[in-house]
């Protein structure tokens, strides 16, 4: 083969190797910074043999102690998932999570309600004002969420009828129950009773332990509310000892009026914090 010849084909697999690195490159770039100006965020997943632990791509994912709502490519979907469940007159409950040990941002009760309020302006003008219903609640903190994206975000329709609270609540990973205006006495609901005492029989034979979190409305002083909410959580450990419980699995807490999970300005909003929250701790 001629030197010529030989150039020639090394100078073709240059540039074939060139385009090819430049178009995955300009891809990457366009991607970060996004089309016509817009935004745009992506996850990316290590590879599997990398040693690196990959992060969750969430729709909708929020980052320590920050309310805003960002959102990967695949936001879309999620908004016409929850937009096609839209009737009449239903109601979308948005749901803000926060830890307890993220900062309470000004303005707000807790993070939770800044972050619905963010997740609720993705939804623009799609949703009028007054068939959103904001939420918050606490979680779990796990072992990473203080450095890497994670979801705090649950949407649920709702009729109208249907919207003031339940006397107990079963949600992922709690049960709540409410309680009446200033009372320590749970609410009169047979479901009440029922789901204690199936609590009861499981924790005698697994030994798990209970963890009871007493809340209030924001009316009365802190110190008040704190008293009432231990008192309240005191009262549904009573109904699990006499169940058969023993007293060493259970464990009280009061966060008084610390942690709202809905608007202390309506009687409904009221009526949803007046709680206590049950949780199950697996035997160690």
């Amino acid at each position: 083969m001629s030197l010529p010849l030989r150039l020639l084909i090394a100078f073709v697999v240059w540039l074939l190797y060139f385009l090819l690195t430049y178009n995955g490159c300009r891809d990457e770039l366009c991607y970060a910074c996004g089309k016509e100006g817009e935004a745009t965020t992506k996850v990316v997943s290590p590879a599997p043999d990398s040693g690196v632990a990959a992060i969750p791509v969430y729709p909708i994912y929020f980052k320590w102690s920050d309310p805003e709502a960002y959102t990967n490519e695949n936001f879309d979907s999620l908004r016409q998932e929850v937009l096609a469940g839209m009737s009449d007159k239903n109601l979308l409950k948005i749901t803000g999570m926060y830890f307890e040990e993220e900062p309470k941002p000004e303005g707000y009760d807790n993070l939770g309600f800044a972050r619905a309020e963010k997740i609720r302006a993705l939804f623009g003008d799609a949703i009028p004002d007054e068939r959103v219903v904001i939420r918050a609640r606490t979680m779990d903190e796990a072992e990473g969420v203080r450095e890497n994206p994670f979801s705090a975000s649950a949407f649920e329709w709702e009729e109208p009828e249907e919207k003031v609270a339940e006397t107990v609540e079963e949600l992922d990973d709690r049960i709540i129950m409410r309680f009446p205006f200033g009372s320590t006495q749970k609410e009169y609901d047979p479901k009440v009773d029922e789901y204690l005492k199936k609590l009861a029989e499981r924790v005698k034979q697994t030994g798990e332990k209970i963890t009871l979190t007493g809340h209030t409305d924001n009316v009365g002083t802190e110190t008040t509310n704190v008293q009432l909410g231990m008192e309240r959580a005191r009262a549904i450990k009573n109904i699990l000892i006499g169940d058969g419980v023993g007293a060493d699995q259970i464990e009280t807490i009061s966060k008084g009026e610390e942690q709202p999970v809905a608007s202390n300005d309506t009687e409904e909003g009221r009526h949803e914090n007046r709680r206590v929250e049950v949780r199950l701790i697996k035997k160690q």
